[in-house]
């Protein structure tokens, strides 16, 4: 109970005393935060994620920025010693649940995350060969982590995943200021153009850290870590290079590439789940047919996803 009231200290604090320096950029974030950390402090009866939320904030909203690293090496240790104290316990769902909560937070309540992506979205599919590109990388990162998932089990590549988010997080913050570097150069070649570096990889990260904080099932995670790598970025690939009406209810998605991401992810989904995988598939494909801006579809499909399974469990 003592290292419970320590760690909601410790993100009180935080939130005080970023709110008192930059009162203009947390006020409305803390006000939805608000409701947001009590519910988390219920579904995992755990204290520990209020300075992972609030340090999750903080570095988001300082992203691109030298701010970001003082929020980001506390965020850093604090997960840390979690894996110190905690192993591969429970509380692995809480603190993936809190990072993954926050930097929604942040890129949907930012003004300044938000015009990025608003970049991001506006400029989808402009560069037909940047998008093809991107998602090679997308099916990549993808495939690594299913085979995470598939060798070591739930709960280490949790943290696993989890960690490596953080620290691409970093990285990305560094090159976004560094594109004279080559390794800078070369990452912002795989973003869409007039956008910073790596909201789409904050977007896909969140939906990612947020389908490990909703479940346990193995098969569960593979399929929709499937969906919005590999499925989404073949929809994309097919798109771009299939001629085919676009959707009626969002003129960015074409026919062909809806009905190819249902379908690989239709398939993958059988041979994980059965007929209930083609039903994930199915309410993912839609998902990801309607979700736009100020939402990404590697957020709103593994929610959909995770809500429609906990749901079923409940049955």
């Amino acid at each position: 109970m003592l290292a419970g009231y320590i760690e909601a200290s410790v993100g009180t604090a935080a939130a005080i005393i970023s709110l008192l320096i930059d009162p203009e950029d947390f006020k409305i974030k803390y006000a939805v935060s608000i409701a947001v950390v009590p519910i988390l402090m219920l579904a995992f009866s755990s204290y520990l994620v209020v300075p992972i939320f609030i340090l999750s904030v903080i570095s988001g909203t300082y992203l691109y920025t030298k701010r970001f690293y003082y929020p980001f090496i506390f965020l850093f240790a604090f997960t840390l010693l979690s894996y110190v104290f905690f192993g591969e316990g429970g509380q692995w769902r809480a603190i993936d649940a809190a990072i993954s909560t926050g930097m929604i937070v942040v890129m949907i309540f930012d003004s300044r995350e938000r015009q990025y992506v608003r970049a991001n979205e506006v400029t989808r599919g402009e560069d037909r060969v940047k998008e093809v590109r991107r998602d090679y990388v997308q099916i990549a990162a993808g495939i690594i982590i299913i085979g995470l998932l598939y060798f070591y089990g739930v709960d280490l590549s949790r943290i696993l995943v989890t960690f490596g988010s953080l620290i691409l997080y970093a990285i990305g913050n560094f090159f976004s200021a560094r594109p004279d570097l080559m390794i800078g150069k070369f990452l912002q070649n795989l973003e869409r153009s007039h956008t910073k570096l790596g909201i789409g990889s904050m977007w896909f990260a969140s939906g990612i850290l947020l389908a490990y904080s909703m479940h346990d099932s193995l098969y569960l995670i593979m399929l929709i870590v499937f969906i919005i790598s590999v499925g989404d970025s073949v929809a994309t690939i097919v798109g771009v290079n299939v001629k085919s009406p676009k959707l009626i209810i969002n003129r960015k998605k074409s026919v062909a590439g809806t009905l190819s991401l249902f379908a690989v992810s239709a398939a993958f989904g059988f041979f994980l789940l059965g007929f209930l995988g083609i039903g994930f598939a199915a309410l993912g494909s839609i998902v990801e047919a309607v979700s736009g801006y100020p939402l990404d579809d590697n957020m709103t499909v593994p929610f959909a996803i995770s809500l429609m399974a906990s749901l079923a469990r409940m049955m």
